[in-house]
C-alpha cells in the first residue's frame, strides 16, 4: 500500500494541478470573452453615436448654409433699400435747398447700388448698371426752379423701384 500511496498521491496532485490549470484557462477564456463582448458592445454603441452626431452635424451645416444664403440675399435687399432711401432723401434735400447734401445722397445711392449682386435678387444686371451709372452721373445744381431736378431724382427712384420689386410681383 505504501508503494501505491505515493503514486495515488502523485495522481491526485497531478489531477488537482490539471483541474486548476483547466479552471484557470476556462476563467481566462471566460474573462476574455466577456471583455471582447463588452468591447464590441461599446464599440457598436460608439459607432452608432458617431453616426448620429455626424448626421446632426450635417443637418446643422445645411441650416448654416441656408442661413448664410438668406443673410446674403437680405444684405443685397438692404443695399437696394439703402439706395432707394438715399434717392428719396435727395428729393427731400432738394426741397430744402440743400444742394451739397443732395449730391452726397446721390453718391450714397450709387455706392449702395454698386454693392448689389444682381444675380442674387433676380435683377437684370444691365439695367442695374445703367441705373447706377445714371445716378452716379446725375449732379444737382443750384437753380431757381428745382422741379426738373426733383422729377429726375424721382424718376431714378421709380426706375429703382421697378428694378427692385420682388420677382414674384414683377
Amino acid at each position: 500500500m505504501n508503494t501505491s500511496d505515493p503514486k495515488t498521491h502523485q495522481r491526485t496532485v497531478a489531477a488537482s494541478t490539471r483541474n486548476i490549470l483547466i479552471a484557470a484557462v476556462v476563467s481566462v477564456v471566460l474573462l476574455l470573452s466577456g471583455y471582447l463582448w463588452g468591447h464590441l458592445q461599446t464599440r457598436s454603441q460608439l459607432s452608432a453615436q458617431q453616426m448620429d452626431h455626424e448626421q446632426r452635424i450635417g443637418a446643422v451645416q445645411e441650416q448654416l448654409e441656408g442661413a448664410q444664403a438668406d443673410l446674403t440675399v437680405a444684405g443685397n435687399r438692404n443695399q437696394l433699400l439703402m439706395a432707394r432711401i438715399a434717392l428719396h432723401q435727395t428729393a427731400a434735400d432738394l426741397d430744402a435747398r440743400n444742394f451739397g447734401t443732395a449730391n452726397t445722397r446721390l453718391q450714397e445711392a450709387a455706392t449702395a447700388l454698386g454693392k448689389v449682386d444682381a444675380a442674387l435678387g433676380g435683377i437684370d444686371a444691365d439695367k442695374l448698371a445703367t441705373l447706377r451709372a445714371a445716378i452716379a452721373t446725375t449732379s444737382i445744381t443750384v437753380a431757381a426752379d428745382l422741379q426738373a431736378q426733383r422729377n429726375q431724382v424721382l424718376d431714378l427712384a421709380a426706375q429703382l423701384d421697378a428694378l427692385a420689386r420682388d420677382p414674384a410681383t414683377r
